[in-house]
């Protein structure tokens, strides 16, 4: 398997390369007996994972409707219904909803050591060194790709990595971005992260290293690389 990763910001991840990748792509959206419960929407959640709606604050712009991939969310006499059984658990009503009106309350530390453990759980099913990962640090987006709008790139393109190990090709990859600067005229600058800063983190407030810290340690590869430049 060659898996084939674009580095980018996420809405849950913070970060998003090949860990999550292999962890949100390569596991199913629902199981086939008990729902979004035993796919990847539960990662997403604690407890139940109920959204909850703020009538107060909505103000009807209907974003939420329109950005959900499943139909979950309609709204009826201006109140919102939600198929709880349909809906993946997947946050990005909550992002688009610029009135704060929509929560589906999460856990992060959580949702990162499930990445990590369902990346691990794809990759199982290869023989060892039969899997190949490439990063690609180009246009590297504030969001996520699933999100229905581009941006203007966050970071100026840093080109390609290549490993088998995917936990290093990770943390080369983030290292990469944390030497780097935020472009202008992005949501970086509108966020007024400055040169040195962890951009990522500036934008999404999420620990996104529990990640690799998880992926090393139940011994998916290692932090420890060395980078080795092709011309």
């Amino acid at each position: 398997m060659v898996v084939c990763s674009h580095v980018k910001g996420h809405i849950n991840a913070g970060y998003a390369g090949a860990i999550k990748n292999l962890a949100m792509g390569g596991v199913s959206s629902s199981h086939r007996t008990c729902g979004w419960k035993c796919g990847r929407g539960a990662m997403h959640t604690i407890g139940e994972g109920e959204l909850v709606w703020d009538q107060d604050k909505c103000e009807l712009c209907l974003q939420c409707q329109e950005v959900c991939p499943l139909d979950a969310i309609t709204f009826k006499d201006d109140e919102i219904v939600w198929n709880r059984d349909v809906c993946w658990r997947c946050g990005r009503c909550e992002r688009v909803c610029q009135n704060e009106s929509l929560m589906l309350p999460g856990d992060d530390e959580r949702f990162m050591r499930s990445l990590a453990e369902a990346a691990m759980a794809v990759i199982s099913t290869f023989e060892p060194k039969k899997v190949m990962y490439i990063n690609f640090l180009t246009d590297i987006q504030p969001e996520c790709d699933c999100m229905p709008a581009a941006d203007v790139p966050v970071i100026q393109d840093l080109g390609f990595l290549i490993s088998d190990d995917i936990v290093a090709i990770e943390q080369a990859s983030i290292d990469l971005l944390l030497q780097a600067g935020p472009l202008e005229q992005s949501l970086a600058e509108d966020r007024k992260v400055q040169k040195g800063e962890d951009i990522m983190m500036k934008i999404h407030k999420k620990p996104y290293l529990i990640q690799l810290e998880e992926a090393e340690r139940i011994g998916l590869g290692s932090r420890t690389f060395e980078l080795v430049e092709m011309k």
